[in-house]
């Protein structure tokens, strides 16, 4: 996802200054959704006039999508670092993200974005590739190298790695997520999630194992899940 480049000159002050917006902007958007949200009042939450504002960013969706990228680009990093320090062993590979997918995307800000952003949807039609990359920017690829590695380890035939990684991350998210939506004093104990993780990875990958499998509805194809794939972010 685009950003507005640095203003001319700005150096290292004017990258000091793009923290705090993004941090101002953050609280505000969470506490007032986005209509309610001006740039005037993010300029004096973060303690900057409204031309720094504008100078980094051109317009409030530009702002709003700066937020959700650097949300992404944190996972990101995570994601990355978990698979660097991971095993040749799929299913561990698998379960390791599944853990790290669920600790990042219940948080409580987490949470609270995706409340904004399902609200604000039906009334605002340009957050919608917004709402799409809120999503993991690269989980899927990652989920698919290590199911291909699992197939080709176990010798069996994987039709379209990448549906059948949208369909993984899905399944083994969703119900985590809805129950901290629901309930904000849901379990997130990293004991429980990891459980959690190698119990419904272990659950997908028997399935696999056993062959025969169906190739992905059309409605897969081509844009994979979009809400969860990197072409969106």
């Amino acid at each position: 996802m685009a950003e507005r480049e640095h203003p001319q000159g700005a150096g290292s002050n004017g990258r000091s200054k793009r923290a705090p917006i993004l941090d101002a902007a953050v609280g505000l958007f969470l506490e007032l959704g986005f209509d309610q949200t001006s740039m005037d009042a993010v300029a004096a939450k973060a303690g900057v006039s409204k031309t720094t504002v504008y100078a980094h960013f051109g317009d409030k969706l530009e702002l709003f999508r700066a937020v959700i990228a650097r949300g992404g680009a944190s996972l990101d990093f995570d994601l990355n670092q978990t698979m660097l320090a991971s095993v040749d062993d799929p299913q561990e590979r698998l379960a390791r993200i599944v853990l790290k997918l669920l600790q990042a995307t219940t948080t409580t800000t987490y949470l609270a974005f995706i409340r904004v952003l399902t609200v604000e949807a039906g009334r605002r039609t340009e957050l919608t590739e917004t709402i799409r990359s809120l999503g993991v920017p690269h989980v899927i690829d990652l989920v698919a190298v290590a199911l291909r590695d699992d197939a080709r380890q176990r010798g069996y035939v994987l039709p379209d790695p990448e549906a059948y990684a949208g369909l993984f991350v899905r399944m083994t998210a969703a119900g985590p997520q809805m129950d901290a939506l629901q309930d904000p004093e849901a379990d997130r104990d990293p004991v429980h999630f990891d459980a959690y993780a190698r119990w419904a990875t272990a659950i997908f990958l028997q399935g696999l194992r056993a062959g025969g499998l169906p190739n992905a509805p059309d409605s897969a194809k081509g844009q994979v899940f979009p809400r969860l794939s990197r072409a969106t972010a």
